[in-house]
C-alpha cells in the first residue's frame, strides 16, 4: 500500500465507466483495515503535489471511514472493519495540521471527521487536545487561528446541550474566550473574508457556550462589555449591497453570517439570562443579579443598536437577511415583556408596527416567485406553520401579538387603526391604484391577532361582522390567487363570527365549495382549510353530507399534490363528523389513502440509502404526511365500530400498509401503524386471521428495533391477549413470544420503568384472561418481577413498585397455589408480601384497591397449613391490608364514577375559553395592565413543568430539565400516586370485592375455622364494626342482583 497506488485508485473513483470506479472502490474497501491506512489518507490530504479532485476524493472516503469506525461499538464492528489504535493516534495528532494545509471545501469534511473523533475520546482519550487548540489559536498565522477556531467550536458543540461537562465549558470560557473575543475585535475591522470566518467562528462559540448556562467568566463586566462591543461592532459594521439584486444567496456569505451570529449571541444571552421577566424560576436567584446589570448597563445601548437597524432597513440603507430580520423580532418580543425595555422601545412602537412588522406580514416578491415556480414548496412552506417556524413572518406575528397582548394599552388603537387605514385606502381607490400586497398584509395582520379579537370582551368584537363582510368576503373573488387565499385564510380564522343574516353563511359556503376547484393551488388548500371550521354548522353539514364523496375526493387529490400533512387534520375530522354517512364508501376511501400511502413513502424509502440536506426536508415532509394519512385511517376505522363486517373489509386494506411499515422499519410512523391495529381489534372485539396473521411482522419488529417502542405496541399487544384468549391460551408459540416480549423489556438496560411497567401491564392481561390456562407462565411472571422487588434500589418510582407488585398479586388471583408454591420454592415470600403491605398506600386507583383484596383474600382462601410458615403467624396482618384497602376503595370508586361523568358528559361548571389579554378574567381593554410591569413569564414556567416530566420519562436524565431551568434536584416519582384511569377495562370490571371478601369468610369459616376463629379475634373493636358494615353491604348487593335477576 503505497501512496502513488493509492492515487491511482482514487483518480479510478473519479472514472466515467461504472466497472472501474467499482473496482477501485473495492479494491479501497479491501486496504482500509491495513495498518498505517487512515495515516496514508491524510498525507496525501496535506501533499502539495496531489490534485485538488482528488484530495476531495480522498477526504470523503476519510470522513465515511471515521464516521462509520470510530465509534468502535458493537454494531459498528459488525459492519466495518476496525480502526487500529496507531491510525487513530496519527488521526488525532496531525488532523489539525490537515485542516489548516486544506482548501475551505475540504476543511469542512476535516473538520467534521475531527467532532466524531471528539465524540468518542474527548477529554479522556485526547486530554492534550485544548493545548493544541490554544497553541493554534495564538499563532500569528490567521489560516492556523481559523484552524483553531473550528476545532474549538467542534469541542463546544459537543457539550452545548449538557449540563452534565458544564465545568469542562466553563474553563473553556475562562481560558480561550478571551483570546476569541481579541480575534473577533481585531477581525471585526477589515473586509478580508478569513476575518470575517474568524468574527463568525468567534461568535459561533461564544454562542454555543451559552446554551444551556452563563460561565461564570462571562458575568464579569469587563467580559461583557468586551464582547458586547464586539457584537455591536459587527452589527453596525457597513456592508456595500445593490438593493435591488440581493437575495438570500448573499447570507451564506462570511460577512453576513458573522453578522447574524452577533444578532444571535445577543439574542441568546438577554432572552435566557439577561432578561429578568423571562428568568425560569429556578435560576432567578442565581442569574436574577446579571440580569438586572445586564438591563440597567447594556441593555440600552443594546435597544438603540436593534432600533438603528430597524430604521436603516426601512429606509433601505441595511440590508437583512430573512434569519436577521426575525433575530431581531424576537429580541423586540423579548423587550415588549420587560419594564425597562419595554420603556426604551414604547416611543417606537408606531415605526416598528408600520415599518418592521407590516412589511414582513406583506405578499412578498420572494413570494410570488415561490408561488409561481413551486406551489407546492410554497404551500410546505407558508401555510404549514411548522415548516415557516423561525422565518420573518412568524416572528413578526409573534411580535405584534406580543404588542397588542401584552402591551394592549399602549398599542392596540394604534394597531387597529393602522390596519383599518390600510384597508380604508384600499377599498377606497380606484382599482388602478390599489396596493393589493398591502391588503394582504393587513388581513394578515388581523389573522395573527384573531385570538384577542375574536373574543366577547374585543373592544371591535361587534365590528368584525362588518369587517368580513367588507374587506375580506369580497376577495373570494379577486383576480389575484394570493388575495383569494388571504381571504380564505383570514375567514378561517374569524369562522366563530355570528352573522345576523344567516343566509351569509350559507354564501360562504358556496364561495369556499367553489374555490375547492380553484385553479390555483394554494388556493385550493386554503379552502380546504376553511371548510373544517364550517362544519360545525348543522346546515353546512346537511349541505355537505350529499356531496361528501365528491369533497373527500377533492381532499385526497390535494394531499397527492402537496406530500405533506397540511390537509390532514381536515380530512380526519370529516371522517368523524360525517362518520355515519361514511359507511358505504368507506373501504373505497381507505383504498385510496392506502394508495397515497404508499405513494409517498415508498418514495420516501427509495431516498434513504442516500439521504442528503438536499432530500431530508423532502423524506421528512413525505413522512409527515403519511403520518397524517394514517392517522386519518385510524380515526376511520375507530368511527365505524357499530359495523364490524365493514372494519373486517377495511383490514383487508389496512393491514398490508401496516405490514410495509414494519418491515421497512420505519421507526418514525410506528405509533400510527399499532394506533391503526389497536382501532381495528377494538372495533369488532375480536382478533381476525388478518390480524394474527400479522403478529409475526409484531414480533420480528420488536426483535429489531421494537423495543424502543414497547409503550406504542402494548395496546395492540394486550387486544392480541384480551380478543384472542382462545389463541394465547392454546398456542404455545405465541405464549413463548409474549413472553420473551415481556422478559426482553423487563430483563434490557436499554428501556426505563415506563417501558417496564407497559411488561407488567402484558403479564397482567395474560394473567386475567388466561385464567386456568397458562399455568406455565406464572413462575416466569413472579420471577421477573422479584427480581426488581427485592433489590432495594432497583425501582425508582411508585409507578414501577405498584405494576411490579400487582404482577404477584394477578398471579395470587390467578391460583395461589401456584404463587406461593414458587415464592417459597425461591424463599422470596417473606420479602414480597412485606414490601407488599409497606406500599399498601401507593395502590390509588379503583383497579389496583381491587387487586389487593382479591391477591390477599385469595392467600385466606388456603388452609392455614398448607401456607408458607411466613404467612402463617401473619394471616392477621393480612387481613388487616385487606380492611385497610376496603376503607378507601368506595372514595376511589366515586372519583373515578365523576371523572367518567366529566370526560363523557362534561362538566357541570365549563370551562370559560374566552382569550384573556392579561390572565386577568375582570380585566378591560381599556386598562388593567401597569406599564411599568412585567409580563408575566407563563410560558417559560410551562415549558419548565414540560422539562421535569420530559427528564422523568427518560428515566431521569436532568439535562434537559436543567437546560430550561429546573432546581429540581431529586427525580424521584416515589410519593405520587397513579392516576385514575376511567377508560381502563378488565376482566376485575365485573368483580365485586365485596362479594368476593363475603365468599372468602364463608368459605374460611366452613372449611379452615381455627384460621378464621385466630383472625376474627385478632380484630379491634373498631375493624369489627367495619368488617360487619361490608358483610351488611355485601347482603344489599346480592339483594339488589336478585331483584334485578327477578325483574328481567
Amino acid at each position: 500500500m503505497d501512496l502513488h497506488t493509492l492515487v491511482s485508485l482514487f483518480d479510478s473513483t473519479l472514472h466515467p465507466e461504472p466497472e472501474v470506479r467499482q473496482a477501485a472502490e473495492q479494491q479501497l474497501q479491501s486496504l482500509e483495515s491495513q495498518d498505517g491506512f487512515l495515516a496514508i489518507l491524510l498525507q496525501m490530504i496535506i501533499a502539495a503535489d496531489i490534485p485538488i479532485g482528488t484530495k476531495q476524493s480522498v477526504s470523503i472516503y476519510f470522513k465515511n471511514r471515521i464516521r462509520r469506525s470510530w465509534s468502535g461499538t458493537q454494531r459498528a464492528l459488525e459492519q466495518y472493519a476496525p480502526i487500529n489504535e496507531a491510525d487513530r493516534t496519527v488521526t488525532k495528532e496531525n488532523i489539525l495540521l490537515a485542516i489548516y494545509s486544506s482548501p475551505q471545501a475540504i476543511k469542512m469534511q476535516l473538520t467534521e471527521c475531527l467532532g466524531v473523533a471528539l465524540k468518542y475520546d474527548f477529554p479522556e482519550q485526547w486530554p492534550q487536545l485544548l493545548g493544541q487548540v490554544k497553541e493554534f489559536l495564538h499563532a500569528p498565522d490567521a489560516q492556523k487561528v481559523y484552524t483553531g477556531l473550528l476545532a474549538l467550536l467542534e469541542v463546544v458543540r459537543l457539550y452545548r446541550y449538557t449540563t452534565s461537562k458544564r465545568d469542562l465549558i466553563d474553563n473553556i470560557a475562562l481560558e480561550l474566550l478571551p483570546q476569541l473575543q481579541k480575534i473577533a475585535d481585531d477581525a471585526v475591522s477589515s473586509d478580508d473574508e478569513l476575518a470575517m470566518r474568524l468574527t463568525w467562528i468567534s461568535f459561533k462559540v461564544y454562542y454555543n457556550c451559552i446554551q444551556t448556562g452563563i460561565p461564570p467568566s462571562f458575568k464579569a463586566p469587563d467580559q461583557l462589555v468586551a464582547w458586547g462591543t464586539s457584537f455591536i461592532k459587527m452589527i453596525e459594521k457597513p456592508v456595500a449591497f445593490e438593493k435591488e439584486t440581493m437575495d438570500e444567496d448573499a447570507a451564506k456569505e462570511p460577512v453576513w453570517k458573522a453578522k447574524k451570529w452577533a444578532f444571535r449571541s445577543i439574542n441568546r444571552l438577554y432572552a435566557r439570562y439577561g432578561n429578568p421577566a423571562l428568568l425560569p424560576s429556578a435560576d432567578s436567584k442565581k442569574n436574577m443579579p446579571f440580569a438586572k446589570l445586564f438591563t440597567a448597563n447594556f441593555l440600552p445601548q443594546l435597544v438603540q443598536v436593534y432600533l438603528k437597524q430597524v430604521e436603516g432597513y426601512a429606509t433601505g440603507q441595511v440590508w437583512m437577511s430573512l434569519r436577521v430580520r426575525s433575530l431581531v423580532a424576537m429580541f423586540l418580543s423579548d423587550c415588549v415583556k420587560e419594564k425597562s425595555s419595554w420603556k426604551l422601545v414604547k416611543p417606537h412602537t408606531e415605526g416598528i408596527v408600520s415599518h418592521f412588522i407590516f412589511p414582513q406580514m406583506c405578499f412578498s416578491r420572494a413570494d410570488q416567485e415561490l408561488w409561481e415556480d413551486n406551489p407546492v414548496e410554497y404551500v410546505q412552506k407558508r401555510i404549514d406553520p411548522l415548516d415557516d417556524f423561525g422565518s420573518p413572518h412568524v416572528a413578526a406575528s409573534s411580535l405584534l401579538i406580543d404588542l397588542a397582548v401584552d402591551r394592549k394599552k399602549s398599542t392596540l388603537s394604534f394597531i387597529l387603526s393602522f390596519i383599518n387605514n390600510v384597508l380604508t385606502t384600499y377599498a377606497q381607490s380606484p382599482a388602478e391604484a390599489r396596493d393589493p400586497r398591502a391588503k394582504d398584509g393587513a388581513l394578515n395582520m388581523m389573522g395573527a391577532l384573531c385570538g384577542g379579537l375574536c373574543s366577547r370582551k374585543s373592544p371591535i368584537y361587534d365590528t368584525l361582522p362588518d369587517f368580513l363582510l367588507t374587506h375580506v368576503l369580497p376577495e373570494f373573488k379577486s383576480q389575484l390567487g394570493f388575495l383569494r387565499a388571504r381571504a380564505l385564510d383570514t375567514y378561517c380564522r374569524y369562522s366563530s363570527v355570528q352573522f345576523q343574516d344567516k343566509q351569509v353563511l350559507g354564501s360562504i359556503f358556496e364561495s369556499v365549495f367553489g374555490l375547492l376547484s380553484d385553479p390555483e393551488l394554494p388556493v385550493r388548500v386554503h379552502a380546504a382549510l376553511a371548510l373544517q371550521p364550517m362544519i360545525e354548522n348543522e346546515d353546512v353539514r346537511d349541505v355537505l353530507s350529499s356531496h361528501l364523496p365528491q369533497v373527500m375526493q377533492m381532499f385526497l387529490n390535494l394531499t397527492n399534490e402537496i406530500d405533506s400533512d397540511t390537509i390532514s387534520p381536515v380530512i380526519e375530522e370529516f371522517v368523524e363528523v360525517f362518520a355515519d354517512r361514511m359507511e358505504p364508501f368507506a373501504v373505497q376511501l381507505a383504498q385510496q389513502l392506502c394508495d397515497t400511502f404508499m405513494r409517498v413513502m415508498s418514495d420516501a424509502v427509495s431516498k434513504v440509502p442516500e439521504i442528503t440536506s438536499a432530500n431530508l426536508d423532502d423524506i421528512s415532509d413525505k413522512t409527515m404526511a403519511a403520518m397524517g394519512v394514517l392517522k386519518t385511517l385510524g380515526t376511520l376505522v375507530l368511527n365505524l365500530e357499530g359495523s364490524p363486517e365493514v372494519v373486517y373489509n377495511l383490514e383487508e386494506v389496512l393491514f398490508p400498509v401496516v405490514r410495509f411499515v414494519l418491515e421497512q422499519r420505519l421507526v418514525d410512523l410506528y405509533d400510527e401503524v399499532f394506533e391503526i391495529l389497536d382501532c381495528c381489534m377494538f372495533a369488532v372485539k375480536a382478533v381476525s386471521a388478518n390480524a394474527w396473521g400479522l403478529f409475526e411482522s409484531i414480533y420480528t419488529c420488536f426483535t429489531n428495533d421494537g423495543i424502543d417502542f414497547i409503550e406504542e405496541m402494548l395496546p395492540s399487544l394486550d387486544n392480541y391477549v384480551s380478543y384472542g384468549t382462545d389463541v394465547v391460551t392454546s398456542n404455545s408459540e405465541v405464549q413463548a413470544r409474549l413472553f420473551n416480549i415481556i422478559e426482553t423489556v423487563m430483563k434490557s438496560d436499554r428501556v426505563g420503568e415506563n417501558d417496564r411497567v407497559c411488561a407488567c401491564k402484558l403479564m397482567e392481561a395474560i394473567m386475567l384472561h388466561g385464567r386456568s390456562k397458562i399455568d406455565g407462565m406464572i413462575p416466569g411472571f413472579i420471577s421477573l418481577a422479584a427480581a426488581y422487588l427485592l433489590s432495594s434500589d432497583a425501582i425508582e418510582t411508585s409507578h414501577f413498585l405498584v405494576h411490579a407488585l400487582e404482577v404477584v398479586l394477578n398471579a395470587l388471583h390467578y391460583n395461589p397455589t401456584i404463587a406461593l408454591t414458587v415464592l417459597e420454592q425461591y424463599k422470596w415470600t417473606e420479602g414480597i408480601f412485606t414490601r407488599l403491605l409497606q406500599s399498601s398506600s401507593k395502590f390509588s386507583r379503583v383497579h389496583d384497591k381491587k387487586l389487593m383484596i382479591l391477591g390477599l383474600t385469595a392467600v385466606l382462601s388456603i388452609p392455614a397449613a398448607q401456607l408458607p410458615p411466613a404467612l402463617q403467624n401473619g394471616l392477621p396482618q393480612l387481613f388487616e391490608g385487606v380492611l385497610q384497602t376496603f376503607r378507601t376503595l368506595d372514595t376511589a370508586i366515586e372519583s373515578r364514577e365523576a371523572m367518567q361523568r366529566m370526560y363523557e358528559g362534561g362538566s357541570d361548571d365549563e370551562i370559560d375559553e374566552e382569550f384573556e389579554w392579561d390572565g386577568n378574567e375582570d380585566d378591560d381593554f381599556e386598562g388593567g395592565e401597569d406599564e411599568d410591569d412585567d409580563v408575566d413569564n407563563y410560558e417559560n414556567e410551562y415549558l419548565q413543568h414540560l422539562a421535569s416530566k420530559a427528564s422523568k420519562a427518560l428515566g431521569g436524565n436532568t439535562d434537559l430539565e436543567n437546560s430550561l431551568g429546573s432546581d429540581d434536584d431529586e427525580d424521584d416519582e416515589y410519593d405520587e400516586d397513579l392516576d385514575e384511569d376511567y377508560s381502563l377495562d378488565t376482566p376485575l370490571d365485573h368483580i365485586d370485592a365485596y362479594l368476593v371478601l363475603q365468599d372468602r369468610l364463608t368459605e374460611m369459616q366452613a372449611r379452615n375455622t381455627g384460621t378464621y376463629n385466630a383472625i376474627m379475634q385478632s380484630l379491634s373493636a373498631e375493624n369489627g364494626q367495619f368488617l360487619q358494615s361490608l358483610i351488611a353491604e355485601a347482603d344489599q348487593k346480592r339483594i339488589s342482583q336478585a331483584n334485578g335477576s327477578s325483574q328481567q
